[in-house]
């Protein structure tokens, strides 16, 4: 062969190489634009799914769910019974109570019903640990099982400021009960099975294909400082007796607890969740006096979510510290968010939009948060003709909102967030940057846009809201 001859063979071979690693480099770049216009099953904007005031009926739940996969949500937890608080405030039909009683064999037909119509439809489930959302509860719970203080007059269960005892809420008066102690992997593995357990076993798996999930809300149930075995531990652990009148005793003692909220409580829960195939999602932070270390608790959990809320007046630090935080811990690749709460009547009303709420969860994507959870979808009667279920809080996302229209774009907005935002690894620590195994470097943008570099070089801006109604 000439040296002309394998000149050229070489720029042939050349050539075609890198031809074909164009064509590569295309393919991958059109299946990411393809997959961020319509991101995989995988990608999930979920809804935190309520059941209020008992005006529940197997008609409105199959509606209900129906709605939420029309409009592209495909994930659901579901709170079994929460009650409206009396208040002034609170309309008439607000204050509506109907017969799904806690338990009741209503009750049961709702929630396997739910179940069933959730997998026929592919949405996948998670179910509160507790009637209310707060916090790991209920009439089982025996007072030598409950979350307990030493006191100068003794042992005695935790009380709230205004002296009554610390249960599960807002619930009905059925379903309400004592915290567990949070300290006794015992107790708390006997709760989960009294509540969780307990609809595991009465439903059969085949009724329930998309059950994956139990839910730990924020916390908010105050301190305990004692448990059976806490003077065992205290020794074993600083090699000293515990002493609650001593004051150099009290910094061991909180570490203590810390420890144990964490091990014995959320780690007790997702052992018992894990035994059922299932996996814990929670909230790792506190709006009241928190007893754990934020970082710890939530890295005992599968899953770990912020909150942010649509009146913010602050950027809730808090709350993204926490779940950011444990989640960098422990591994975890996705930050949820309980997206766009509100409360009490005058906040929680029916008047969001797109464009209102859009930016709202465009400032915590910058912070870290790559997964929506929407707060809430409030079940409905199955009879049009009866009164909206309305409750203090929440944004209403439901099929009665007046501006359910909203839904398919906002949640497809979401899902294509939560698709770039999930995709690869942080980089260099970044919340809003992710670089992907082949080099690929994502960038949610001050305007935001995603800002995609490829290995190549080239760089290309991508719009989350493109062609988004």
């Amino acid at each position: 062969m000439t040296m002309k001859n394998l000149v050229l063979t070489l720029l042939f071979f050349l050539l075609t190489f890198v031809s074909k690693a164009q064509n590569a480099a295309e393919d991958v770049r059109a299946g990411l634009w393809q997959s961020f216009l319509a991101p995989p099953d995988s990608i999930k904007v979920g809804c935190y799914y309520y059941w209020v005031n008992e005006r529940v009926d197997p008609k409105g739940v199959k509606a209900d769910l129906e709605w939420m996969k029309e409009n592209g949500i495909t994930l659901a937890f579901l709170a079994t019974d929460i009650r409206n608080r009396v208040d002034g405030n609170l309309t008439s039909a607000t204050e509506l109570y109907g017969r799904n009683k806690f338990q009741s064999k209503l009750w049961w037909k709702n929630l396997r019903t739910a179940l069933k119509t959730a997998g026929r439809l592919g949405i996948e489930m998670g179910i509160f640990n507790c009637p209310g959302w707060s916090q790991s509860g209920g009439p089982w719970i025996k007072p030598g099982e409950a979350m307990r203080n030493w006191t100068p007059q003794g042992v005695e269960v935790c009380k709230t400021r205004q002296g009554t005892d610390v249960v599960c809420s807002p619930c009905s008066p059925e379903a309400e009960g004592l915290e567990v102690d949070k300290l006794s992997k015992t107790h708390v593995k006997k709760h989960f099975e009294a509540f969780v357990g307990e609809i595991l076993r009465r439903i059969p798996k085949k009724d329930r294909p998309t059950l994956t999930t139990v839910v730990v809300d924020s916390w908010e149930r105050g301190k305990q400082n004692y448990t059976d075995s806490i003077f065992e531990k205290f020794r074993q652990r600083f090699g000293y007796p515990l002493d609650y009148g001593d004051e150099a005793c009290r910094k061991d003692l909180d570490c203590l607890i810390a420890d144990l909220v964490a091990s014995e409580y959320m780690g007790g829960l997702t052992e018992k969740a894990h035994e059922y195939g299932l996996r814990t999602w929670c909230e790792p932070y506190a709006h009241s006096p928190f007893p754990g270390d934020s970082i710890t608790y939530g890295s005992a959990a599968d899953e770990v979510a912020a909150e942010f809320w649509v009146d913010d007046r602050k950027f809730r630090k808090k709350e993204i510290d926490a779940a950011v935080g444990a989640a960098r811990r422990s591994g975890k690749n996705r930050v949820w968010a309980e997206s766009f709460t509100d409360g009490w009547p005058e906040l929680a009303k029916d008047d969001w939009s797109y464009e209102k709420l859009k930016p709202i969860a465009d400032r915590y994507f910058h912070a870290g948060v790559n997964a929506s959870i929407l707060h809430v979808v409030v079940s409905q009667p199955g009879d049009e003709g009866e009164p909206a279920v309305r409750p203090w809080f929440g944004t209403y996302f439901d099929r009665r909102s007046e501006h359910a229209a909203d839904m398919k774009p906002l949640v497809k907005y979401l899902r294509r967030c939560n698709f770039m935002l999930q995709l690869g690894a942080p980089l260099d620590g970044a919340a809003d940057r992710r670089i992907m195994k082949d080099g690929t470097v994502i960038r949610f943008t001050e305007d935001s846009q995603f800002e995609v570099v490829f290995p190549d070089g080239r760089t290309e801006v991508w719009n989350p809201e493109y062609q988004i109604r």
